[in-house]
């Protein structure tokens, strides 16, 4: 370096002011450091909360692009378990669905009131779509307790309000309906009319007033469009003792109700005039809410032949379920197609595919949960079973399997319309976990408290250490 330059350099730095330090520029250094540490904290707070928030919509928009004319519209042979935090059909409604399932071992089926929803059914949109139907306070059961339309735009559920609801699949919109005078307390669907328009609901009452254990029950049909219902048939007996899932059955123009109740079975038309009646033997069951053969001549009645009474798991298991026909006209001994038996703990018709097989679903029994004696005891119930398949019993001799669902899934409703045009086969995408419902934080909890236990006991500490040396000074 040159003599001139540092004669510059020396007279440049003559010129500057003094640099004012503090008293103490070590603790003034230490603060400047903590406001540093502090402004980084809330900063990665703010990048975590943007995470936790943001990515559920955009994983969402992901699943809409991705699912847009990506599955073809018909029942899956294959689903998956939707996630503990699934969306809700409110939340992001999934459209006409292709079919409901519920279950009880799967905390995507069912889930811990008040935490989440002890009554869960899974929604699978046609589009592959996995939203949730949630109840709290009691299980419920798909295609029992919660009904999908035939033209799978709507469910059907009911309460212990009274109250009838019907839930449209494509906006996420719920309407209640009233039950009447002739509701008495509690409702449970049981079908719906073909062309939509009407629903049947077994009304209850809440308690057996004459105290002998009783618990009245009664039919309403309810008519959607105008919400008015109105009695139809006589007295059920006890609601416990009903096989609501194989209660009744309409006719496939939608001007008849075949109910099988009291050891009978009785043909209704919609304004509850009784065509006939007939006794139903001990071992016989209507065969479910697609009991009428396609052009409506006959009911279809599953007859049991295996353990009727006291039987453990394996018993109910080899049960064989044969299939005989009542005359829709007469109430005589009627024809049908010529279907092979099937095995199970029960069997339960949904409706015809293609006009000539009976698509039906088979339970089987629970393992470890015996029969009991009493009339409560329900082979399609949500207790009593412990798997589900979709069957297919066709005219040529086989028992053919549609879908196999998997463990835990207890119950199951199959879109009316692609059943009866015999569209099978779908292979939708596994559930997602987005979008999801605010659920989806509860794991992060305990990390979040712990994580806020370590922060306050450093911020603790390094509080009463500056103390003890502020006293010390």
């Amino acid at each position: 370096m040159g003599e001139e330059l540092r004669n510059v350099l020396r007279d440049l730095g003559e010129r500057m002011p003094p640099v004012r330090l503090g008293d103490d520029p070590w603790t003034a250094g230490r603060r400047l450091r903590r406001r540093a540490r502090r402004r980084a904290a809330v900063a990665s707070l703010v990048v975590v909360l943007a995470c936790a928030l943001g990515v559920p919509v955009t994983l969402g928009a992901v699943e809409q692009r991705s699912m847009t004319g990506a599955v073809p519209a018909a029942v899956p042979h294959r689903i998956g378990l939707p996630y503990m935090w699934q969306a809700t059909v409110e939340q992001d409604p999934p459209g006409r669905a292709s079919l409901l399932f519920s279950g009880g071992d799967h905390l995507g089926l069912r889930g811990i009131d008040p935490i989440d929803h002890e009554g869960k059914v899974a929604v699978l949109g046609m589009g592959g779509k996995y939203r949730m139907m949630l109840y709290g306070e009691a299980e419920r059961s798909a295609g029992i307790d919660v009904l999908l339309s035939p033209d799978s735009r709507y469910v059907a559920d009911g309460s212990a309000d009274g109250w009838v609801h019907v839930t449209d699949l494509t906006t996420g919109d719920r309407r209640s309906f009233a039950g009447g005078a002739d509701s008495t307390c509690c409702t449970t669907p049981v079908a719906w009319a073909p062309g939509g328009d009407a629903l049947l609901v077994l009304s209850h009452a809440d308690a057996d007033a004459d105290g002998d254990g009783v618990y009245p029950s009664r039919l309403l049909l309810l008519d959607l469009a105008t919400g008015a219902s109105r009695r139809v048939g006589g007295d059920l007996g006890d609601r416990w003792g009903l096989r609501t899932g194989s209660l009744a059955a309409f006719s496939p123009d939608g001007t008849r109700i075949a109910v099988a109740a009291g050891g009978e079975l009785t043909m209704l038309d919609r304004a509850g005039t009784v065509a006939w009646s007939r006794e139903l033997g001990p071992d016989e069951r209507l065969a479910g809410v697609g009991a009428f053969t396609p052009d409506g001549s006959a009911v279809a009645v599953f007859r049991l032949d295996g353990c009727r009474s006291g039987c453990d798991a394996d018993q109910r298991a080899a049960r064989t379920w044969r299939t005989g026909y009542v005359d829709a006209a007469t109430g005589g001994d009627g024809t049908g197609p010529a279907l092979p038996p099937a095995e199970g703990q029960a069997l339960r018709a949904l409706g015809w595919r293609n006009g000539r097989a009976l698509v039906a679903l088979r339970y089987v029994p629970k393992p470890g949960v015996i029969m009991g004696e009493s009339n409560e005891w329900d082979d399609t119930g949500y207790w009593e079973t412990g798997h589900v398949q979709l069957v297919s019993l066709r005219p040529d001799g086989r028992v053919q399997v549609l879908l196999d669902p998997p463990d835990g899934v207890r119950a199951m409703d199959v879109a009316r319309h692609l059943m009866e045009a015999g569209r099978f086969g779908a292979s939708p995408p596994d559930p997602r976990a987005f979008p999801a419902r605010p659920l989806v934080l509860l794991p992060a909890v305990p990390v979040l408290l712990m994580v806020g236990g370590v922060a306050g006991a450093v911020l603790w500490w390094r509080w009463r250490r500056r103390r003890r040396r502020a006293v010390s000074r």
